[in-house]
C-alpha cells in the first residue's frame, strides 16, 4: 500500500515545473525535510502536548502540512499583483 502511494507521489512530482517556478523546488525540499524530522529524531517533538503527537509524529502528515503551508505562502499573490504592489511601493517611496 505504502509503495503505491510513494509511486504515485513520485509520478506527480515528475510533472512539476521546477525550472519555470523556482519556489516548487523549495516547497518539495522543505516539505521532505519536515517529514524526515520524526524519522531522524523521534524525540524532537517530545515537549508537544499528547494531543498533537499523532500529527507531529507522522512524517506523511508533516510533509502534507508543510507543503500546503509553503504553497499558500509562495502563491499568495499573482505575478501581476506582486508587480502592482512593487510599483505602488516605489511610487510611495518617491513621494515620501
Amino acid at each position: 500500500m505504502f509503495g503505491m502511494v510513494e509511486a504515485s507521489g513520485i509520478k506527480i512530482l515528475a510533472t512539476v515545473d521546477y525550472a519555470g517556478q523556482r519556489n516548487n523546488v523549495l516547497v518539495v525540499a522543505i516539505a521532505i525535510g519536515f517529514g524526515l524530522v520524526p524519522i531522524v529524531s523521534p524525540n524532537f517533538f517530545r515537549i508537544f502536548p499528547d494531543v498533537l503527537k499523532p500529527i507531529f509524529g507522522d512524517g506523511i502528515i508533516l510533509i502534507s502540512i508543510a507543503a500546503v503551508a509553503l504553497i499558500a505562502f509562495f502563491d499568495r499573490t499573482t505575478r501581476g499583483e506582486a508587480e502592482a504592489d512593487s510599483l505602488n511601493a516605489a511610487l510611495a517611496a518617491e513621494h515620501a
